[in-house]
Formats: C-alpha cells, sequence, structure tokens
C-alpha cells in the first residue's frame, strides 16, 4: 500500500476518482494523489486543496490525505472516504509507528485520532504552537515547535509511548 503526491497526470493515464467537498466554501486548488494497493493497483485521486501530508496506517488499511481544504481519510482498496473532516487548522498528518491511528496538529494541540474518527488531544506539560513534524526515530517523532510564552523555538521528539514531549 503506497501514496504519493503527483502532478496532474495525463488523461486517461490512471483510473481517476473525484473527492469533491459537499460544501458551499471550497477553494479552486486541486491536489493528486496516487494510489497504489496492496495487489499493485494504480489510481489517482483528486482532492480539493493544495497538499500538504500523507500518512499510511496499514495495519488498517487507510491512508489519510491533508490538504489546505481539510483531512481525508480512504480505504484505498474500495476508492472511498471513510471520513473527512473540514477543518483547515490542521497544520500536519502522520500515522504512529505501529501503522494504527493517526496524528494531527492544529495550532497548539497535538491530537491522536481513534478508530471510530474521535480526535483525544494530547495533555501537555507547556503550551507551544506552529508545530512541525519530521521523521521517525524508531517510536519517538521529530517535531519542531515554538514553546510559550517565550516563542522559544525548540526541536524535539513526541514519545509514541507515552505521549510526552522529549527535549533535545
Amino acid at each position: 500500500m503506497k501514496a504519493e503526491f503527483i502532478n496532474q497526470p495525463t488523461s486517461g493515464q490512471y483510473e481517476e476518482k473525484i473527492f469533491d467537498l459537499n460544501t458551499v466554501w471550497k477553494s479552486q486548488i486541486w491536489s493528486w494523489t496516487k494510489f497504489v494497493t496492496k495487489s499493485g493497483f494504480e489510481w489517482v485521486g483528486m482532492f480539493r486543496g493544495e497538499q500538504k501530508r500523507i500518512a499510511i496506517a496499514e495495519k488498517i488499511n487507510q491512508i489519510g490525505i491533508l490538504t489546505s481544504d481539510g483531512l481525508y481519510i480512504l480505504d484505498i482498496e474500495e476508492k472511498e472516504i471513510l471520513y473527512f473532516d473540514q477543518k483547515v487548522e490542521y497544520g500536519e498528518l502522520a500515522e504512529i509507528p505501529t501503522k494504527d491511528k493517526f496524528i494531527v496538529s492544529e495550532f497548539g494541540k497535538i491530537g491522536i485520532i481513534d478508530e471510530n474518527f474521535k480526535i483525544k488531544y494530547l495533555n501537555l506539560e507547556f503550551e507551544i504552537e506552529n508545530i512541525v513534524f519530521g521523521k521517525y526515530e524508531e517510536k519517538r517523532l521529530k517535531i519542531n515547535f515554538e514553546k510559550l510564552p517565550n516563542y522559544e523555538i525548540i526541536d524535539g521528539f513526541l514519545n509514541t509511548e507515552n505521549w510526552k514531549i522529549e527535549m533535545k
């Protein structure tokens, strides 16, 4: 199971599916994501909004697509949206190391999306803003953020075993 943002494909190059928003407000920007299913079938999804992040939760066969218009969680085998949240405040998206849940950031909060698509926000020891997710080092997600109240820029980790922020 794979997914990657691509430029607009040539018509007919892949089977395509448009995931449009059923709302009055929607941007005129589109993003394209190429998916490869477990069987190796390639297809492309077209999503409203500028591309931001992709996360793959292989254990539960779900892929998260974050655009400037919202968060989409899909079953790529069925080519169906399982969940959509039009919150434009989401800044980051990642899967957790066990590949069975997603993590999101929005402004000064980090949340875990459970199997029912409910977001449980972490109780952090201090206030933060401008969160940027990096790569994993084992079960620790590299993060960069500004620690309030002094807006001190911190490089640290989010430990996904105890859900605490660790400073470098």
